[in-house]
């Protein structure tokens, strides 16, 4: 039987050559310049080995041969002095430009730019995913990432690649040894696990009942996965908690992370339970188990808790803490949650890294938040054009995540009037269709709307707007963010010529 081997160019699970190399092309600016071959010669400082060397290379079904680690373990002993040559050529394929004769600080300072801290955070989350990596090396990469010293982190990548990563890898062997290593902390079996995979795999429109089936047997993914789905309401069109959590419990008594955290998060938001300090207690001791077993989202509630001061006396300290350890992992909300007691306390430059961090790996939130900071000048310089690809970016994620105020302000400050800045033209129906995106969420959104349509029988007179009008302000009316604008919405109906026509009982 022919041995398979992993290809170690084209999967996010290691922290190899041929990864390194392909996220290297993605990157570079001209794709023309960045071809495998290239790359290889700029990493080893070398221009005379055959192309099928370097792709048995970078694919992983060979190891990578002894010359070439004896030039890594020489730059190891002095990568100040040994690493500059290699920084400036991988720069130039990135940037497209040649870099010649640069210093040593020359070069960091080119490799201050976005696109190589990309690069970083890309070789990170291989690094993050890849089991053979110690966690201390990820802790180590994170920090100096944070610390924006490029330069170091992708020398230590460098090493780890050249001298550490073990190449190449039995496809069988690999995959069991990942899922055993996944399993290691729990009570869940591997025929539990295939078990699940199979019916996933294999299971059309029966599925449901499959996994109902390997849940009533004790099966903590098939356990997990009904509760998930009771959770969020897709088995009946609303949520069953209490019938999420009898699912949740089964897997969570073998030791299933998010199971855990779940159950915990229910506790904490009152969907079970009666938010009392024994019920506080119990949630904490499940996040506690959540955080033992892998859970970086338990980890980060946990820091909420001592923020808070749910269940436990406020303590910012330890809350910080908490989030700094779950933003070691790269968790998003942790770190908004630093960038938001940083700029509680002023400190503008840490809030803004902490959110860049967040923007960065496209977290929505995050994103329009920097699209503010940008479109008002807050810490950074006002550049409308930044602040509209912040808001856009918002955008680009899954709904149930997605933060709404991104839809409002690309609709008030670059549809409704068009931006110069940004290069954004007038597009009043799109700005219609963005408004309403962020309804009932967001009570702006009514206003604006309202506004719009006033305008809009100004010029033209069609009894579908006057229903809008209403439609809006019988909705709006009913709020407390109706007082803000109440009057403004009076002066602008009474410019209408025929407003008798409007029916406007709640002004």
């Amino acid at each position: 039987m022919e041995t398979k081997y992993l290809k170690m160019n084209n999967n996010q699970r290691h922290l190899s050559l041929g990864n390194l190399c392909r996220i290297i092309k993605e990157l570079s600016l001209n794709k023309t310049f960045a071809n495998q071959t290239e790359i290889f010669y700029a990493i080893f400082g070398v221009d005379d080995v055959s192309d099928s060397t370097i792709n048995n290379y970078c694919i992983g079904y060979r190891s990578i041969g002894t010359d070439f680690k004896q030039i890594y373990i020489k730059r190891k002993a002095y990568p100040n002095k040994e690493f500059d040559e290699t920084m400036m050529s991988i720069a130039s394929i990135i940037k497209g430009q040649i870099f010649n004769n640069k210093n040593h600080d020359e070069i960091i300072n080119i490799l201050n730019d976005s696109i190589f801290k990309k690069l970083c955070l890309e070789l990170y989350n291989l690094a993050k995913n890849d089991e053979s990596i110690d966690i201390e090396f990820t802790k180590k990469i994170n920090k100096l990432i944070q610390e924006e010293k490029i330069y170091d982190a992708l020398c230590e990548f460098l090493i780890y690649i050249v001298l550490e990563k073990k190449q190449p890898i039995y496809v069988d062997k690999t995959q069991r040894e990942l899922f055993e290593n996944i399993l290691n902390n729990t009570n869940i079996s591997m025929s539990e696990l295939e078990q699940f995979i199979k019916v996933q795999l294999n299971d059309g429109i029966n599925y449901t009942y499959s996994i109902k089936k390997l849940a009533k047997e004790g099966n903590p993914y098939a356990s997990f996965e009904l509760g998930d789905l009771e959770y969020t309401g897709m088995m009946t069109g609303h949520p069953r908690y209490i019938k999420a959590y009898e699912y949740f419990k089964v897997a969570a008594e073998k030791n299933h992370p998010r199971a855990n955290w779940l159950i915990a998060k229910m506790l904490l938001q009152g969907q079970i339970g009666s938010q009392t300090n024994e019920d506080y207690e119990k949630a904490y001791n499940y996040l506690k188990n959540a955080e033992s077993l892998g859970s970086i989202a338990a980890t980060n509630t946990l820091g909420i808790i001592y923020l808070n001061a749910i269940g436990k006396e406020k303590d910012i300290d330890k809350a910080i803490g908490y989030f700094e350890k779950a933003a070691s992992e790269n968790y998003v909300y942790a770190y908004n949650n630093l960038g938001k007691i940083a700029e509680e306390n002023k400190d503008y430059e840490k809030a803004f890294k902490y959110y860049s961090f967040s923007a960065d790996l496209e977290e929505s939130w995050a994103s329009n938040k920097l699209g503010e900071w940008y479109r008002k000048g807050i810490y950074v310089k006002k550049d409308m054009k930044k602040a509209y690809e912040y808001y856009k970016q918002a955008l680009e994620v899954p709904k149930s995540i997605l933060n709404y105020w991104a839809y409002f302000n690309l609709a008030k400050y670059f549809y409704l009037e068009g931006s110069y800045e940004a290069a954004t033209e007038k597009n009043v129906e799109k700005a219609i269709e963005y408004f309403e995106n962020t309804l009932p969420l967001i009570d702006a959104s009514y206003e604006e709307l309202i506004y719009i349509y006033i305008s809009k029988y100004t010029e033209n007179q069609k009894d579908e707007y006057l229903s809008k009008i209403n439609e809006y302000l019988s909705v709006l009316s009913l709020k407390p963010y109706y007082k803000n604008c109440k009057e403004i919405i009076k002066k602008k109906l009474k410019e209408i010529e025929k407003e008798k026509l409007i029916i406007i009982k709640n002004i």
